[in-house]
């Protein structure tokens, strides 16, 4: 009988979430499934009700109202539920809906989604205008295109513009055009890094880290300028690395007027921005960046929120 020996991550990225502060301990286990109500179709308390009913565990999540964790459920119990059905639950993790809450667009403006794919901030985003207003949700890969329009029809969100193009490029098009823009980037992911688990880091490498930093400089320069002046641009990824976040913004701060501004989310598992990485120091304004730090409840994320100033 063989035993299989369990693959563990590579040394270099265990190191580095040492240094980040971030022990093995917190990379164990895996939070529980979480929902977002999406209320377009549904209003959280009776949702929640509705869940309970069906014989679900369900707990409220205390800085968002429209969030809940299913403690023991899977994909497939939410998938059974009438809810579901009617598109009145979204399957989301907890760090996820941070990004929009962060965005905090209002119905009525004029709001870009550069990095749409698979659609479950588009959506959340959707949700909070109350539909109302012109969303433009870009990606790029055709396959996530179509599992993002799918998602879109799902959540009932059908009013939003779909555009399957390069972010920058659509982005340098139209210039000085968004109220807000949310750049939810691809990254490393080391934030869904699971001990014992080889496919939440079999392609974590150095090299990766660097290009898709370069990546992000990209989107980020191009989402700036297609910001209208006094607009909000929200950048996250679900990664650790610095270079990835606040790299990536102190690049920009470097290179273009903008303010960073606080993010107002009551979160217990937030840390401010780091100052240094290794040989390089970062604008201190970076310290307003939130990291979201891992536990029981919620995997690693990452958040800054910046404001082009007013025109003169």
């Amino acid at each position: 009988m063989s035993t299989e020996i369990p693959v563990p991550p590579p040394a270099e990225l265990m190191e580095r979430l040492e240094v980040l502060g971030l022990g093995s301990e917190r990379f164990r286990t895996r939070p529980p499934l979480a929902v977002r109500v999406n209320t377009l179709v549904g209003e959280p308390d009776a949702v929640r009700r509705e869940l309970e009913q069906d014989g679900l565990a369900v707990e409220t999540v205390p800085w968002f109202q429209a969030a809940l964790v299913l403690p023991g459920a899977t994909a497939r119990d939410v998938q059974r539920t009438q809810a579901f059905e009617r598109g009145a639950l979204h399957i989301q993790g907890l760090a996820s809906m941070t990004a929009p809450l962060a965005l905090d667009p209002r119905p009525e403006e004029r709001v870009l989604d550069l990095c749409a794919a698979p659609g479950s901030k588009t959506t959340q985003i959707f949700a909070h205008m109350g539909g109302r207003g012109r969303l433009v949700a870009v990606d790029r890969s055709r396959n996530r295109f179509y599992k993002l329009r799918a998602v879109l029809e799902s959540q009932r969100a059908l009013d939003v513009e779909l555009q399957r193009k390069d972010g920058a490029a659509f982005a340098r098009a139209h210039p000085d055009s968004f109220d807000r823009i949310l750049v939810d980037a691809p990254c490393t992911s080391e934030g869904r890094l699971r001990l014992g688990d080889p496919d939440t880091f079999r392609d974590w490498k150095r090299s990766k880290v660097k290009r898709l930093a370069g990546e992000q400089r990209r989107l980020v320069f191009a989402a700036v300028d297609a910001l209208r002046p006094g607009g909000v641009l929200v950048y996250s990824t679900c990664t650790f690395a610095p270079e990835e976040n606040e790299g990536v913004v102190d690049a920009v701060l470097r290179r273009r007027d903008l303010e960073v501004e606080d993010v107002e989310l009551a979160l217990e598992n937030r840390a401010c921005g780091r100052l240094d990485w290794g040989e390089k120091s970062y604008d201190p304004r970076v310290e307003k960046c939130v990291r979201i730090l891992p536990d029981p409840r919620m995997e690693g994320f990452f958040l800054a929120r910046l404001r082009k100033p007013d025109a003169p």
